[in-house]
């Protein structure tokens, strides 16, 4: 009975305590306000679909490029959303992001159900992924439908192609196709998937050529498809934002702007002040992960070990569309910490999974550590929540709806048709005091 208390129970208890808490804390703090690319993404695709003449218009519109991504998969569920519940609901549309987070424990436990410790693996991947340490996504509509589904649809796939069958090959293809069309590092998973069959039919010999022939043919269709009419957006903003110096520097300055960036961003997990203790974290864990790739490579199940790649791929994406313009400094309060977050979460995972020494009772080290940390994430980052949401109320009682490069007449003017057109409803002002007098019957 002890052992199965503090081996199953508990670690259940905790693991459902902590995704009923982080979910407590969104629903409590999630707004009804549109916010950036909310703006543009959602409220202005809405309106021009709803405005179309004709069926090929309308999914024109919600197949039309966004930035440097197709973000096709997220517009379409949206769109479902808005048809469901008769309006655009950023309150409603924030909690629906978030639960892609619980849907990527999901798919760990899918990896690690015959475990013993299974239930122990799990409550240390929500406390190491269920927090506010990327607070700049967790209360930002459009953003947790881009950053956290584009993770569940690319974990899913790859999960999915582990030991194929033509059911699950057809599913991984579906899902690699909606981690496309939802943000640009998407795309990475089908080189991993590519890798994952290529593994069956080489080292563990279950499968024939035919699968990763197939994949190789649908890879190139689908990646056909995903650059027709795609212009490369952040190129043209470089060369207009970058300054000259860094333009002008020698080849060695802007190679090392890119080594930093990228490790910066992997090891940015546990610090939001030195890009130097960032930068060592994110090095350690790209040569654990690689030391352990290397090792366990021989062995039938590389689910995990592939998840962890394609978080070094979109780092390596963001890296290369992001560092010349944006100082690694910036990183360490930016959306971009979530990357790592994810690589944390699931290398840990991994490491539980595969090394030998979580066979005894030293396992139950993680999760004081892990309490620890996500402890200091929530308490640490409460007040940047805090202030976003003042700076949000501020800027909506006073009509501004300020989107990043963007006329803020022209934002205004898509949330002022949103509003007239009744698909968006917003709440009362002066925002939240108004909310706050009306529950209490004044």
């Amino acid at each position: 009975m002890d052992s199965r208390l503090f081996v199953r129970w508990l670690p259940l208890f905790g693991f459902c305590a902590v995704i009923v808490y982080y979910f407590w804390f969104v629903y409590s703090h999630a707004i009804n306000i549109p916010h950036w690319d909310d703006i543009y993404d959602f409220l202005k695709i809405v309106i021009l679909t709803e405005s179309a003449e004709s069926t090929r218009e309308a999914m024109s519109e919600l197949f039309r490029q966004y930035n440097d991504h197709r973000t096709s998969a997220s517009r379409l569920l949206i769109y479902a959303i808005y048809l469901a519940e008769g309006e655009l609901n950023f309150h409603t549309l924030t909690l629906l992001g978030n639960l892609a987070l619980p849907l990527i424990l999901l798919l760990f436990f899918v990896t690690v159900k015959d475990e013993k410790y299974r239930w122990v693996f799990m409550l240390v991947s929500a406390l190491l992924l269920l927090n506010l340490r990327y607070f700049p996504l967790v209360l930002h509509a459009q953003a947790t439908f881009a950053y956290f589904y584009v993770f569940f649809y690319a974990f899913g796939c790859l999960i999915a192609l582990h030991r194929v069958t033509p059911p699950k090959f057809v599913l991984a293809v579906f899902l690699g196709t909606f981690a496309s069309y939802t943000f640009a590092a998407g795309v990475i998973v089908w080189m991993l998937g590519l890798v994952s069959l290529m593994h069956q039919h080489v080292v563990t010999r279950r499968i024939s050529y035919h699968y990763p022939a197939l994949w190789l043919v649908v890879t190139v269709i689908t990646l056909a498809l995903w650059r027709t009419g795609f212009s490369d957006v952040s190129t043209e903003k470089v060369l207009t934002l970058l300054p000259d110096t860094l333009i002008e520097a020698p080849l060695y300055q802007q190679v090392l702007r890119y080594v930093s960036y990228f490790f910066v961003i992997m090891g940015s997990a546990f610090t939001d002040t030195s890009t130097v203790v960032a930068g060592v974290i994110g090095a350690a864990a790209l040569t654990v992960l690689t030391a352990v790739s290397i090792q366990f490579y021989r062995q039938e199940d590389i689910r995990l070990a592939l998840c962890c790649w394609f978080v070094v791929g979109s780092v390596a994406a963001v890296t290369a569309g992001r560092a010349l313009w944006l100082p690694p400094e910036l990183i360490l309060t930016s959306r971009y910490t979530l990357l790592s977050v994810f690589l944390v979460a699931t290398l840990t995972l991994l490491l539980q999974k595969k090394i030998a020494l979580v066979k005894t009772s030293t396992i139950y080290l993680l999760v004081p550590l892990a309490v620890i940390y996500w402890v200091w994430a929530n308490h640490h980052f409460q007040k940047s929540i805090d202030d976003v949401l003042q700076w949000r109320y501020s800027q909506y009682n006073n009509d501004i709806y300020f989107v990043l490069d963007r006329p803020q007449a022209e934002s205004n003017d898509i949330v002022a048709r949103a509003i007239s057109s009744g698909i968006y409803k917003p709440p009362c002002k002066p925002f939240p005091k108004c909310k706050d007098k009306s529950a209490t019957g004044e």
